[in-house]
């Protein structure tokens, strides 16, 4: 049995990861999403492969608060990491240079990956402690406030 691959437009696929079609042309601009082509004159088709993707990227930008840079940063040590795992199961198993090699790669680009998390991360923290400590002047005001009455009673 054969399967017919499900394609859409670019409407379709805004409307199915909750995007507008503009975020998704500047995905795409920015080479986000991959550039498969079109025939001139046609309208460029997506399917879930695109789909999937482009849930992917939205769900690290709102998780992370990624800026587009570093959202590009993050796509391309996927891809790199991508092509490694190819070079990894298309080799010579009995090569270990080439095998070392390839691990030492991808650990590179998770560092890349991590780097941006513990980023984000460490900037969450800092303004958790901003709000910390400024709901604790705020306690310390009513505390003050509190005090000051009761001594007027």
């Amino acid at each position: 049995m054969v399967t017919v691959e499900t394609q859409f437009r670019i409407g379709e696929l805004a409307r199915r990861v909750g995007a507008t079609p503009r975020t998704v042309r500047y995905y795409e601009e920015l080479g986000l999403l991959p550039d498969r082509g079109r025939e001139q004159g046609s309208h460029r088709l997506y399917d879930a492969e695109d789909e999937a993707r482009m849930r992917e990227l939205l769900r690290l930008r709102e998780l992370l608060g990624l800026s587009l840079e570093e959202l590009r940063a993050w796509v391309d040590a996927e891809a790199a990491r991508a092509d490694l795992r190819e070079r990894w199961h298309t080799g010579d198993p009995r090569d270990e240079d080439e095998r070392t090699h390839i691990l030492d790669a991808a650990r590179e680009h998770i560092d890349t990956q991590l780097s941006v998390v513990r980023n984000r991360r460490a900037a969450l923290e800092e303004l958790e402690d901003e709000l910390v400590e400024k709901r604790r002047r705020l306690r310390t005001l009513l505390a003050e406030l509190s005090a000051g009455v009761a001594a007027d009673a």
